[in-house]
């Protein structure tokens, strides 16, 4: 299990160091190592299982392929505004309360609608996130976010 993890943050940091070489594979092990060893207590808190893992990543999956997606959906729609000198912006602000308990977990929330176009969260206090809309028709898709029925998902198999 461990291993795995090693290597998770190992392939994270090859990501960010942009460079597959052996240099940046042996400092990716190491900084997973270190990474690892200063958090080992939350792992055997935790008692992360083989079977928590996996269904969790297939959850990072989906959710990964979601927010792709809406950023596109979002990119397209921000670019038919911009480009159209006739567009109707309508910018507000507006308070959504979210079900997820975890900080962790509404941090996330919040980047992944600040990472779509036209949407930016503005604060997070408890479990209300003020976010701000560059049109009125973007409250309605807030009130069905995929983004958090995963994220409570993955609340429930921590």
């Amino acid at each position: 299990m461990t291993y795995l993890i090693i290597l998770i943050y190992s392939i994270f940091w090859i990501i960010l160091s942009e460079k597959f070489t052996m240099e940046s594979v042996i400092v990716g092990i190491i900084v997973g190592s270190i990474i690892l060893v200063l958090n080992s207590d939350k792992y055997l808190k935790n008692k992360l299982s083989g079977k928590k893992v996996r269904k969790n990543f297939i959850c990072l999956c989906q959710y990964v392929f979601i927010l792709l997606k809406e950023i596109v959906l979002a990119n397209i729609s921000v670019a038919m505004i911009v480009l159209n000198p006739k567009s109707n912006v309508n910018p507000c602000v507006t308070v959504y309360k979210t079900k997820l308990k975890s900080d962790f977990c509404r941090t996330i929330l919040a980047n992944s609608i600040t990472l779509t176009p036209g949407t930016i969260t503005v604060k997070i206090n408890g479990d209300e996130l003020t976010i701000h809309c560059l049109k009125e028709e973007y409250i309605i898709s807030l009130e069905n976010l995929k983004f958090e029925k995963i994220l409570l998902k993955v609340e429930e198999k921590i």
